[in-house]
């Protein structure tokens, strides 16, 4: 059963509600993380909240939930919900206060979290982790703090129903000056001649968790990479392409706009997707 959580108080999730001056309504004045659970455990909770207190203080926020309260959180909803497999979503916002652009004084951040088990047809999702998904390119028209991982995400939605659309799975963006960047809500990876390529971190990018995991598995097993930005050219030139993220996992990308690519061929991309799964089950198990 989905259940929702909101500061303090537990419900069915359809029955959530929040204020309409909570200024994550008004603003998009929020951050959020969205944690895989898998075989009863909760996997790579730390380094989501690492990720989760560096958005907070990108964001300014005051008086944020710690890690002690978002564990216990998350274990209760597990508990309460008796979901064994799917995803913990939470959210932190500033909190409630007179519609004004400054931060209020002394607010209290509204804690709104939930759960949701998790389910793909089993013969799509073997379709696209076997033979990989389509994706465009697009403009990366975001601001320059990619890095905090907020909840006002318009940019990435509006280029996700670009995908959807044109019957895509992602879309890729491209900033004008510094290159290919990351999906809408994943991380993107190219190989050339051996090499694992994927956009740098910092103002342009965010730090994915499981784009952090795929680098670690590429240095354990001796796949050399580098973090650069690639150009559009050089990223329709790789020999493979595949995207990452808490919910994909790593999953080949078949066709970039009209550039297809042979998934057939891939080696490296299904290396790692084994490597992943073979991580990511180690580290839930119990």
């Amino acid at each position: 059963m989905s259940i929702a959580y909101i500061n303090g108080e537990y419900y069915n999730l359809e029955d959530a509600k929040v204020s309409t001056f909570d200024r994550g309504f008004l603003f998009g004045d929020g951050v959020y993380e969205v944690i895989y659970i898998k075989n009863g455990g909760i996997y790579q909770f730390d380094e989501h909240l690492d990720r989760y207190f560096d958005s907070a203080k990108g964001l300014m926020l005051e008086n944020y939930p710690g890690y002690d309260e978002l564990k216990e959180l998350s274990e209760e909803l597990m508990n309460k919900s008796e979901i064994n497999e799917g995803l913990i979503y939470f959210q932190v916002t500033r909190g409630i206060a007179p519609r004004q652009h400054d931060f209020p004084k002394n607010a209290n951040p509204t804690i709104f979290a939930y759960i949701i088990p998790t389910y793909v047809e089993p013969e799509e999702e073997e379709r696209r982790r076997t033979k990989g998904v389509k994706t465009i390119l697009v403009p990366d028209e975001r601001w320059d703090r990619c890095y905090i991982k907020t909840i006002n995400l318009i940019p990435n939605c509006i280029y996700k129903e670009k995908a959807k659309q044109e019957g895509a799975f992602e879309a890729i963006q491209v900033h004008e000056t510094a290159g290919v960047t990351e999906g809408t809500s994943t991380s993107i990876f190219g190989i050339k001649d051996g090499v694992l390529y994927t956009a740098p971190e910092g103002k342009r990018v965010l730090p994915g968790v499981t784009r952090k995991t795929v680098l670690m598995l590429a240095r354990e097993v001796g796949i050399p990479y580098e973090e650069v930005f690639l150009t559009k050219e050089e990223l329709l030139n790789c020999d493979e392409v595949f995207l990452s993220s808490t919910s994909c996992r790593v999953m080949p990308i078949n066709q970039i706009d009209m550039m297809s690519f042979e998934v057939s061929k891939y080696e490296i991309t299904f290396m790692l997707q084994e490597k992943l799964d073979e991580y990511i089950e180690k580290n839930t198990k119990r």
